[in-house]
């Protein structure tokens, strides 16, 4: 259950609670059923064996828990590009994917990691080839289990 969902239920709670009885208001109700609803939701996804792709991030650093730390869409030529993609959802196993593709139509590089997540997670990919990134647009497309599921879109200025 994400931070945003606990305090929205955290709240939601307390305003009952302080009410005293079952005298609440049709709005205290509606906002303790759709907190219930978004805590039921949440968690549903969480525990589903299909994985959901909720984000991906772009940037020169990854940190911590595998979140880019420095987002950026221009990057020099020596960078290394990183992908934070975050998931949610806990199949037994699940193929995540970059493709890294020049504006001339050709692959740069290609990056795949097998990941068995349980709830929400975030996996970092990157690329960095070995002569480093010609000047010039390029496009990385992100796959879950075979099928496209965003794409990001970067330049690198000399």
């Amino acid at each position: 259950m994400s931070g945003i969902t606990r305090t929205m239920l955290g709240a939601a709670f307390i305003a009952a609670a302080c009410q005293g009885g079952n005298d609440r208001t049709e709005t205290e109700t509606a906002a303790l059923d759709s907190a219930a609803a978004v805590a039921r939701d949440s968690a549903a996804e969480a525990n589903a064996k299909e994985l959901k792709v909720q984000a991906v991030m772009i940037g020169r650093r990854i940190g911590a828990n595998n979140l880019v730390t420095e987002p950026t869409f221009q990057f020099a030529p020596s960078d290394t590009v990183y992908l934070s993609v975050a998931t949610v959802g806990s199949p037994d196993s699940a193929a995540l994917a970059a493709v890294w593709v020049a504006q001339t139509g050709k692959t740069v590089d290609s990056t795949s990691e097998t990941i068995r997540p349980k709830g929400h997670a975030n996996t970092a990919l990157r690329a960095a080839p070995a002569k480093g990134w010609g000047p010039g647009v390029y496009r990385v497309t992100i796959y879950s289990d075979g099928d496209s599921v965003d794409a990001k879109t970067f330049a690198v200025k000399k």
